[in-house]
C-alpha cells in the first residue's frame, strides 16, 4: 500500500511516501518559502524519485489541524485536490496526534505544543507507551499556564515520572516551562520537536488498513478556536 502524506499545518512544510510502513522518501522544509510555493514542487520531486505516479497511490494522508488556518486550507486543499483528481481515498489526521507520533514507548506524559498566538497553545495529552500515541483528551486552545497545570494533574493521577513537551508552542514559553515543571519537565530533542510527514503517513497506514477513510468532500480543517475574522463577527465588529 503506497500512502503520500502530507503537511502544512505549521510553518513546517513535511511530504513523505510511505510503502506500507516503510518510509520510502521524505521532506522537511522549515526555511523561508511559503506551503503554496514548496508542497506540489514537493509532491512531483518525491513521487519522481521514488518512480511512483499518483495513479500508484492507495491513499492520500493529510493533517487537517490544529494549526496555520492558512497552511491547513492550502493543505487540504492539496490533497483534496490530489483525492478528487485521481479518484484516490484521503485519511485527516490531527496535527497534535502526528506531532505525538514523534514519542514513541516512553512512560511519560507527552503533550505536544502548537503555536496558537494570542498567548494561547493548541494543546492534547497523550500516553506513548506503546508505538502509537494513545490519546488521553480532546484537542483544545488554552494558555500556558492552564496547559501546564493540566499536565501536572494528569502527570499524578496517571503515577507518570516526567513530563515531555514538543512543537514550536514550547519556544515561545520556554522558560515559563522550565520554571514551572522544573526536573519532571523533558524537553524532545530537536529532530523530534517539530511534526513529521513520515509519523503522519504511519498514523494514516494504521487507518488505511481498516479502511476507515474520510469523505474528501465533508471533510473540513479542525480550528479548534475562531478565526480572527468570526471572532470579530460575532463581536459585532464586521
Amino acid at each position: 500500500m503506497y500512502i503520500l502524506a502530507i503537511d502544512s499545518a505549521t510553518p513546517v512544510a513535511g511530504l513523505a511516501l510511505l510503502h506500507d510502513q516503510k518510509v520510502m522518501r521524505e521532506e522537511f522544509i522549515n526555511f523561508k518559502k511559503t506551503h503554496s510555493e514548496t508542497l506540489m514542487p514537493g509532491v512531483d520531486r518525491v513521487l519522481h524519485d521514488c518512480e511512483i505516479t499518483v495513479a500508484d497511490l492507495d491513499a492520500i494522508a493529510v493533517t487537517v489541524g490544529p494549526g496555520s488556518f492558512t497552511g491547513l486550507r492550502i493543505g487540504l486543499a492539496t490533497a483534496k485536490g490530489l483525492s478528487m483528481a485521481c479518484g484516490k481515498p484521503l485519511l485527516g489526521i490531527s496535527t497534535l496526534d502526528v506531532l505525538a507520533h514523534n514519542i514513541v514507548f516512553s512512560e511519560n506524559l507527552v503533550c505536544p505544543l502548537l503555536d496558537a498566538r494570542k498567548q494561547e497553545v493548541y494543546t492534547a495529552y497523550f500516553a506513548a507507551d506503546g508505538d502509537i500515541p494513545q490519546r488521553l483528551t480532546e484537542d483544545m486552545a488554552c494558555s500556558p499556564q492552564e496547559m501546564a497545570a493540566r499536565a501536572r494533574e494528569l502527570a499524578t493521577v496517571l503515577g507518570k515520572p516526567h513530563i515531555t513537551l514538543l512543537g514550536d508552542g514550547f519556544y515561545p514559553y520556554e522558560e515559563f516551562f522550565q520554571e514551572y515543571f522544573q526536573d519532571v519537565l523533558q524537553v524532545a530533542p530537536g529532530p523530534l520537536m517539530l511534526p513529521r510527514a513520515a509519523a503522519l503517513g504511519s498514523l494514516a497506514w494504521q487507518r488505511a488498513i481498516k479502511n476507515d477513510f474520510d469523505d474528501a468532500y465533508a471533510l473540513r480543517p479542525i480550528y479548534v478556536r475562531l478565526s480572527e475574522a468570526e471572532y470579530r463577527l460575532g463581536k459585532g465588529a464586521l
